[in-house]
């Protein structure tokens, strides 16, 4: 007499919501996949379940995943997000600060001079005092250029004696020579309204926002 077919383990639900946060692109959520997974091979040793390669799967994965994700957020943020929302702030404030160097650091190489830089700074505190912060313009709109590789976003620069605007071009990819490169640079910053102060001396700022062209 044949004995009566036995139905298939189940599966460790632990091990397979561990392998789906794994591959998140979230550091929170990747390690939450580590976590799960480390559960999982708990709840297929306690309860007799299926998945405990996917639930190993699932520790391996997200332990590679967290730290890749981890430095993508942060190179992301410090190299994009926050020089698009803020714009040359920390280079002008370290500039009004006595280092004209870290403003060059800003610009592409040999865009300007030390002595130029120092120059712009003392025009700028002059005219308008000392920065205290840097903002988007939400009633302006940024645009970007015809090759997508720079932006160019409207700004508010906000001062010890009054808030004007202005704008600035942040270069993210030069799709010239023999293929993209990163430049993760700003080619200009105008500020002012009426006879704006522009850095570097003589850039050309033709290409800024729309609101500005029609101003």
């Amino acid at each position: 007499m044949n004995a009566p077919p036995t139905s298939p383990k189940p599966w460790s639900v632990w091990a397979l919501v561990g392998l789906a946060f794994s591959v998140g692109l979230c550091p929170v959520i990747t390690m939450l996949g580590v976590v799960c997974g480390l559960m999982g091979l708990r709840d297929v040793r306690l309860h007799q379940r299926r998945g405990r390669r996917v639930a190993i799967a699932a520790i391996i994965i997200g332990l590679v995943v967290t730290p890749a994700t981890t430095f993508a957020l942060v190179w992301w943020n410090d190299a994009i997000r926050t020089p698009l929302l803020h714009g040359p702030q920390e280079a002008l404030l370290a500039g009004q600060g006595g280092s004209p160097a870290a403003l060059l650091e800003a610009f592409p190489t040999d865009a300007a001079s030390g002595s130029e830089a120092a120059t712009f700074l003392r025009a700028m505190g002059d005219r308008f005092g000392t920065l205290v912060s840097i903002s988007q313009d939400a009633g302006r709109d940024a645009m970007w250029s015809p090759d997508g590789g720079s932006i160019s976003v409207p700004y508010v620069f906000t001062f010890s004696r009054e808030s004007v605007p202005g704008a600035a071009r942040y270069v993210i990819l030069d799709r010239g020579g023999q293929g993209p490169a990163l430049v993760l640079r700003f080619a200009w910053v105008r500020i002012g309204d009426t006879s704006p102060l522009v850095f570097p001396p003589g850039a050309d700022t033709g290409d800024h926002t729309e609101d500005d062209d029609a101003n």
